[in-house]
């Protein structure tokens, strides 16, 4: 245990000071952990005594990897995307894959190793994208919408890839078939699986994480439970199946309910950090012996990615109707390799599709891929200006799916904090007035009522970064806390100073003393509950001194308790 312990962290701190010399150039953190698997490997600067603990760390971080994409998965997201992105999504692949097979093979690749790398090159990496378009802004601008669906679109082509893969897997029940028989019944396998998943999505799960959902510490042990188990389920011998299909699924399975948020908040961290072990043991295990074989092919086909797959998507994107600058900038963001052709050339390597060499090429296409477009996205708008003549090329039908197109950003919005008993009140008056608001509440019942009548809510903690971002707490004019709890309120007040928030704010204080440390810290107005309650009362007997109004706004009480 000593030796793990020692082991991890020798590992890590060497990652962490990577990692901060790669943040200096705004390099994502991804190619550090590729770099230090180098150092502990190839470089053998350091010898692994462990591999077998971290491998086992690793898959877990792939497991929830996979875990996060299922869980952010929305059928209905999709369906908004349109047919148009989904053509630009899946012809982006195939051409890529066509084009990047002829390349491989030009370059002396064997036939089946040009298929599964040119597979891996389709595809771009989510994590990374992601990362780039947060620190731009960018996440919700048209270009970024559509740059989210292709990704969301890849990621189911690469989840049938794996299952592919998995499909020749021999297992205690097909083994000795011929193959098209064994992928038949892994095909039958999946399905089933998918249906039990949906069952339980539509008629456990949401029932269970009603009560889980309540409990912070709960709702992590459950859906940790449920992801890792699930996963081990479908790798059995009498399923088959790889431990990244079974976290895919889980995380599926949780994507509809209310609470789908709050996990995705708790688990990212632990996710960040098993996939930090994945990414090290992957770099440790390239075989540098083959670099002068494949440094040459590496160059082109990192070309290849840097510039035609762009381009494809740019051609595609402008056949869909959008602008030239729109597709340029949905084009820069995905010229470069994903994590899941990293895990792609892993397996392939593991059931002996391509060799080591060839593994080593992905990955190394990988990294120059990532750093250079990483600058392509920085400076996109830089390179729009100098191309924007040759781009006029491109514009097939002038914009016509651009025009008339709004955006639902959330912008000079009100986020309201609470959404129950006081926080009604407001969702009311809100409603009322036409103000644009979101709510964030950590009951999934209260979120889950709130979205059945048509009011925009996330279930979460507003202290978690994750939350705060998607409720768009840096953009809002107004923050309304109906959370009578002084720290929590603190809490939020030090996060929205630290990040220079600009938002006026309203917060709720349990008695006279939290008002006055509140309003010591220059909050625009603190609610005190009996203390309005005193004010509201005093007014009743004002108007009224013969009391016949107490019938009716005992009616109008009841009915908006909803009794």
């Amino acid at each position: 245990m000593t030796n793990i312990f020692l082991e991890l962290t020798v590992i890590l701190i060497i990652a962490g000071a990577i990692a901060f010399v790669i943040s200096l150039f705004r390099q994502p953190a991804i190619i550090a952990y590729l770099l230090t698997g180098l150092i502990i490997g190839p470089f053998g600067y350091y010898h692994l005594h462990n591999p077998d603990i971290l491998k086992g760390l690793g898959e877990i971080g792939i497991t929830l990897l996979l875990f996060l994409v299922g869980l952010e998965l929305d059928i209905n997201q999709i369906r908004k995307l349109g047919a148009t992105i989904v053509g630009v999504a899946l012809g982006q692949v195939a051409l890529t894959a066509l084009l990047g097979f002829a390349v491989l093979r030009l370059l002396g690749f064997n036939a089946e190793t040009s298929w599964l790398l040119a597979a891996g090159l389709s595809f771009s990496s989510t994590i990374v994208v992601v990362k780039l378009l947060n620190e731009k802004q960018d996440l919700r601008s048209l270009y970024g919408k559509i740059v989210i669906g292709i990704l969301l679109l890849q990621d189911f082509a690469a989840i049938f890839l794996l299952v592919f893969l998995s499909g020749n897997q021999a297992d205690s029940f097909t083994a000795g078939l011929p193959v098209w028989e064994h992928i038949f019944f892994n095909i039958i396998k999946i399905l089933l699986l998918i249906w039990l998943v949906a069952w339980q999505s539509k008629y456990v799960l949401p029932q269970v994480m009603k009560v889980i959902g309540k409990s912070d510490e709960l709702l992590l042990v459950f859906s940790l439970a449920w992801a890792l188990g699930l996963a081990a389920l479908v790798s059995l011998p009498f399923i088959g199946f790889n431990l990244e299909i079974g976290g895919f699924l889980a995380g599926v399975a949780l994507a509809s309910t209310a609470v789908h948020y709050e996990i995705g908040a708790r688990i990212k961290s632990l996710r960040d950090f098993f996939i930090i072990i994945f990414f090290i043991l992957l770099g440790s295990g390239l075989a540098f012996n083959h670099l002068r074989e494949i440094i040459f092919p590496a160059l082109i086909v990192t070309g290849f990615v840097i510039v035609v797959k762009p381009f494809l998507v740019m051609v595609l994107v402008g056949l869909a109707g959008y602008k030239p600058r729109t597709g340029l900038m949905a084009a820069l963001p995905l010229g470069q390799v994903s994590e899941f052709s990293l895990i792609l050339a892993a397996l392939g390597l593991r059931f002996g599709y391509v060799d080591e060499a060839s593994a080593a090429l992905l990955t190394v296409v990988a990294i120059l891929s990532i750093i250079t477009s990483s600058y392509f996205v920085v400076h996109g708008e830089s390179l729009y200006g100098w191309l924007a003549p040759a781009l006029r090329l491109l514009d097939f039908r002038r914009g016509s799916a651009e025009k008339g197109l709004q955006q639902r950003d959330l912008k000079r919005h009100v986020v309201l904090i609470g959404g129950h008993r006081l926080g009604r009140h407001i969702i009311a008056a809100l409603q009322k007035l036409g103000i644009p608001f979101i709510v964030v509440d950590h009951n999934p019942e209260i979120v889950e009522e709130s979205q059945r009548l048509g009011v925009p809510a996330i279930c979460g903690d507003i202290a978690d970064s994750h939350i705060q971002e998607l409720a768009g707490l840096g953009k809002a004019r107004l923050v309304i806390s109906t959370i009578p709890d002084l720290r929590e309120n603190e809490g939020l007040l030090e996060t929205m100073h630290n990040k220079h928030y600009k938002a006026r704010l309203i917060m709720t204080a349990q008695d006279e003393e939290d008002a006055l440390a509140l309003y010591g810290k220059n909050i625009d107005y603190v609610l005190l509950p009996h203390f309005i309650g005193g004010l509201h009362l005093a007014k009743i007997l004002e108007d009224d001194q013969r009391l016949t109004g107490l019938r009716k706004l005992r009616s109008q009480h009841l009915k908006s308790l909803g009794a």
